[in-house]
């Protein structure tokens, strides 16, 4: 199970999630044991290389790449995160993949082979505008991407909207309306989540107190971080601290988790 600003996200062996943008999610896991335990893989691709492909794609099916564009081009704004059904061919060539790790010498010819199959699978399928959208440097996901770079680096820093917009050179109004459609977030929003997860991180795994957390991710007020860590966890720093040391941090660690896509 993910949880995206508390939106949850219900994500199963069924399915491929696809994530274009570095959000801000917690995860845990519901459904682990010794004879099942619980296994994930998670695979990267870069701009240059979404961008060969649609360039071959587009070289050998010039009509079938036009209509894909004339499509996209006309979609609603789509969420940076999302679920698609998993297919035989997917999961064929996943296989592939994977089994490749038995090998004595891993084949990394194959390997980028197989990789690039997936990514082709992936743009034909259901998010498919998505990833061809994020693949261009001056769409909007792209300029949306770099505000929220931006913010991962500085989110500890005072910041004004209007340097948001200036680094994504968007226009203000549809700046705020792209941000929100496809991080389900204000930028406001997401600074905070930013900086609560980075206050939980320090309080539980380098031992540092509530307070001087709240001061170095940026917060000028401890009760003002209070307030938003106990309407983001559901606890205050305080009780949260002493529930996870009671049911111990690994144990935790293994339950629930701060994680990035």
């Amino acid at each position: 199970m993910l949880y995206l600003h508390n939106r949850p996200i219900l994500y199963d062996e069924s399915h491929y999630l696809i994530s274009t943008l570095n959000l801000p999610v917690s995860g845990q896991i519901t459904r682990a044991s010794a004879s099942a335990p619980y296994l994930a893989l998670c695979i990267s691709f870069t701009s240059l290389e979404m961008r060969e492909l649609l360039h071959d794609i587009e070289a050998a099916s010039p009509s079938q790449t036009a209509l894909a564009s004339s499509k996209s081009s006309y979609a609603p704004p789509s969420p940076a995160m999302g679920l698609s059904n998993i297919t035989n061919d997917i999961l064929d060539t996943l296989l592939r993949l994977v089994r490749l790790l038995d090998k004595d010498k891993n084949d990394l010819f194959l390997a980028k082979l197989y990789k690039k199959d997936l990514l082709y699978h992936f743009l034909q399928g259901q998010q498919g505008h998505v990833l061809r959208e994020i693949a261009h440097n001056q769409s909007d996901l792209s300029r949306i991407n770099r505000a929220l770079i931006h913010l991962r680096h500085h989110f500890h820093e005072p910041f004004e909207i209007h340097d948001l917009v200036t680094i994504a050179g968007m226009g203000q109004s549809s700046f705020y309306k792209r941000f929100s459609a496809v991080t389900g977030m204000t930028p406001v929003q997401y600074r905070t989540k930013l900086r609560l997860q980075e206050a939980r991180r320090l309080m539980v795994h380098e031992d540092v107190g509530a307070a001087q957390a709240s001061f170095l991710v940026g917060y000028e007020s401890p009760s003002h971080f209070s307030r938003d860590y106990k309407r983001t966890f559901g606890r205050s720093p305080r009780a949260d601290l002493h529930h996870i040391r009671t049911i111990g941090i690994e144990t935790y660690k293994r339950q629930h988790e701060d994680v990035w896509f």
